[in-house]
Order: C-alpha cells, then sequence, then structure tokens
C-alpha cells in the first residue's frame, strides 16, 4: 500500500467536494460522485482528499456521501461533526491552516467558492438558470446559487461548464467576464450514471410513456400534461404516463393535476427511483418525455439513450447539444407538438427501433471517462495560469 504522503513529483494533490453526495443526490451529486471515481480510476498516481463537509455546506450525513477504498484517496472528514468541520474550514478562511490532505487544487461542484487557502480552486458552473429563469426557483434556490456564483468571480481559479450551452449561457450574461478576467474556463460534458446491461426487444413498443425529473416549473409539466390529454384522445393504442421524480417546489396546482389524471389510470407517480430501478424503468417505456424549458445539461436526455429508450424533448438550451439528431424535437411552448411526436413513435414503422439505434450512437459520444482525462487536463492549465 502507498501511503499518502509519498507522492510522486508529477502528481498532484486534489481536494474534491463531493458534498452534494450526502444527501437526496440530484443532478450536481451524481456529477462529483461519478467524476471523483473516474478520475482516481484513470490517473491513481494523484492523491485524493475528498471533502464530504465543504464549505458551508455543513448539515450533511458524511455516511451516505460517495466511499472510495483506495490507498491515494483520502476522507478528512469522515467521522468529524459539523462543528469541528465548520471550525476546520473558517481557519482556512482565516489564513490560520491549511485544508486537510494539502491540496495542490480544489474542485467545487455545488455552487459554492469557499476559501481553499493556498490551493488554486476551480468551480463547476451546472447552469445559470437562476439568472436566465428566476421565475422557475424559489427565492432561497435564487440566493444560494447567486452567492455561490458570486464567490466563483472573486475566488475561482478556472470555471468548468458541463455544455457549451452553460458556457454560452455565462457569457451572455457576464459578457466578457472570463476573458477580461484572464480566468481559464473549459467545456467538459458530464456522462450518464447508469450501467445498462442490455436493450429491449427489438420490436417492443413499450409499455407506457416515461418522463424524468422533479416536479418543478422548469421542467414544464403543465405543457407535457396538455400533450398527454391531446395524446390520449387521439391514440389507438394508448398508454399511461409514468413519472420518475421527486416532489420538487412551486407545484401545488400540478400536484391536483397529476392527482387528476391518476384516478383516471392515465398517469402514475413513480417518485424516486433508485439507480438499481432506473435502467430498467428506461428500457420499459415507450420514450422518454422531456420537454423542458431549460437545462444545464439535460441527463434524462442521455440516459435515456444509453438504456435504449426512444427520447422525445425540447431542443431549448443544452438539449440540442446532448440529444443531437438521435431525438424528436418538439416545441416545448405547444402541447401539440409533444402529442404529435407520440403519435409518430405509435404509427410510423421502425421508427421507434431507428430512434433507438441512433441514440446508442450519440450516447457514445459522452463517457466518465473522456470527462475525468479532460478535467484532469484543465487543472494543468489552472496550475499554470495566474489570475490577474
Amino acid at each position: 500500500m502507498v501511503e499518502m504522503n509519498s507522492r510522486s513529483t508529477n502528481a498532484l494533490t486534489i481536494g474534491f467536494d463531493v458534498s452534494q453526495t450526502c444527501e437526496t443526490r440530484a443532478g450536481c451529486g451524481w456529477y462529483a460522485d461519478a467524476l471523483i471515481r473516474a478520475m482516481v480510476t484513470t490517473a491513481p498516481e494523484n492523491h485524493y482528499a475528498i471533502y464530504h463537509r465543504f464549505g458551508y455546506r455543513q448539515a450533511l450525513d458524511p455516511m451516505l456521501g460517495t466511499q472510495i477504498s483506495h490507498p491515494h484517496v483520502n476522507m478528512p472528514f469522515i467521522g468529524i461533526g459539523e462543528k469541528e468541520s465548520l471550525k476546520i474550514w473558517n481557519a482556512v478562511a482565516a489564513g490560520a491552516r491549511d485544508l486537510p490532505g494539502e491540496p495542490d487544487i480544489v474542485q467545487s461542484n455545488s455552487f459554492q467558492a469557499p476559501p481553499v487557502g493556498k490551493a488554486k480552486l476551480v468551480v463547476v458552473i451546472h447552469d445559470v438558470s437562476f439568472w436566465a429563469n428566476p421565475e422557475f426557483s424559489t427565492e432561497g434556490n435564487r440566493i444560494c446559487c447567486q452567492t455561490g456564483v458570486f464567490e466563483a468571480l472573486k475566488r475561482a481559479d478556472g470555471i468548468i461548464f458541463v455544455s457549451n450551452s452553460s458556457h454560452e449561457e455565462f457569457e451572455r450574461m457576464l459578457p466578457s467576464w472570463l476573458c477580461n478576467n484572464q480566468v481559464p474556463f473549459a467545456v467538459i460534458h458530464e456522462a450518464g450514471r447508469l450501467q445498462p446491461e442490455g436493450d429491449p426487444i427489438p420490436g417492443s413498443s413499450g409499455s407506457y410513456w416515461l418522463a424524468v425529473g422533479s416536479l418543478e416549473p422548469r421542467k414544464n409539466y403543465e405543457n407535457l400534461l396538455t400533450g398527454f390529454q391531446i395524446y390520449w384522445d387521439k391514440s389507438s393504442q394508448r398508454v399511461p404516463l409514468h413519472l420518475a421524480g421527486g416532489d420538487g417546489w412551486m407545484n401545488d396546482a400540478l400536484l391536483a393535476r397529476f392527482a387528476e389524471l391518476e384516478n383516471f389510470g392515465m398517469v402514475r407517480r413513480l417518485g424516486y427511483v433508485p439507480d438499481e430501478n432506473l435502467v430498467s424503468t428506461y428500457q420499459s417505456a415507450r420514450a422518454l418525455l422531456f420537454p423542458s424549458w431549460y437545462e444545464g445539461f439535460g441527463l434524462p436526455v442521455l440516459e435515456g439513450m444509453q438504456c435504449g429508450c426512444p427520447v422525445i424533448c425540447s431542443t431549448r438550451t443544452s438539449m440540442a447539444e446532448i440529444g443531437g439528431e438521435a431525438i424528436i424535437a418538439i416545441d416545448p411552448a405547444n402541447p401539440e407538438s409533444i402529442a404529435k411526436a407520440m403519435l409518430r413513435i405509435e404509427e410510423e414503422s421502425g421508427l421507434r427501433d431507428k430512434l433507438i439505434g441512433a441514440g446508442k450512437i450519440q450516447a457514445d459520444y459522452f463517457g466518465w471517462d473522456k470527462a475525468a482525462r479532460a478535467t484532469l487536463e484543465f487543472y494543468k492549465t489552472v496550475m499554470k495560469n495566474r489570475r490577474l
């Protein structure tokens, strides 16, 4: 076993935020978990300090978070309580001590940019929807995300965007800021978190339509349900809609509408679906319906393609970038567009199998090994750069 203090002269010590893996996981948590695992596998010569309590994200359960057993992986906040952890981060902010593990570079994945002492700081920006579409989020969420980005503007030595769309939105909101401040950035696509072992049976039609995502305004469930009702009235092969996702927010009217449709057997809410069941959930669906208004990446689009599930989705923000030519594009503002796409899947012979094949090819462009290599290469740029 190689001890943590026996370091190759060319190896980095990388501090990595996994705080969002220490609660019910959303996109940022899955991103952090998958990326750090891929980085340790790709570059085992480096040393890694995994931070389950990060900055001011303290009220978490580290034992729920990412756990990696490797001689070069240190998990310094496992077994440390919230108060003791906060003392450490406050001492780092005051310049009174280094972060545990003495990292050369630290990556934040949770809309925070805390002081990290002598280390370089890389911040991941998943999206800026809280600025672009503030009506889609709560005041508390907007304040949290805005605070994190403002901290990044002050402290980040490098910024990673998870899609070209998220970078373009950032530039639209803060024109030329990256260039004027000479902060290096990279667009590094994330990948899916699922590992499908088989495909749906060729020629099968799927026993339900699938929607994936929490019940929040950004996901556009109002128009999805209207489109689904139009489809239900017109289809001769109609099957119900299943929703996999948490309760979300700002959705009282939507919850009432779902309940009404559930009473008629048209809709079924699955709630949060764990990973071990999610692959089969995709593979048994007729198609994924994803008419979202805004996505920084659009993980369900990629997951659907990986699992052999045809995808019907919006092409706004990142979704066209992720889906390419392998999706049926719809206008998220037009429920008739959603219904028309659903009816095409049912009525056009061979279309569903064609979409499954195209989706598999498109999904192969994305991978965590690629993301890990690109991230590690970006670290080299950040380490050499001197911010103004």
